[in-house]
């Protein structure tokens, strides 16, 4: 499994690998954990297609992006 940050103010959906130091513990007061609040929200999703494709539709003009830290690690 890896997460996605949904980014509703910057427009961006961007992937962090499991072990990334950016995934928050629990949720702040306008983003989410498995859920979305005003600015987005944070999501564990299986590394198949079908799920990033799910997010990817409702937001079809967000920049899809990998997040920085976790492509440094690998």
């Amino acid at each position: 499994m890896f997460w996605i940050n949904i980014d509703k103010s910057a427009k961006t959906i961007t992937r962090h690998e499991p072990h990334c130091n950016f995934i928050p513990k629990q949720e702040t007061k306008f983003k989410g954990l498995q859920r979305e609040l005003r600015d987005g929200g944070w999501f564990s999703i299986h590394p198949y297609e079908y799920d990033q494709q799910f997010y990817y539709s409702i937001y079809p003009d967000f920049k899809r992006k990998q997040c920085g830290s976790c492509r440094k690690l690998k």
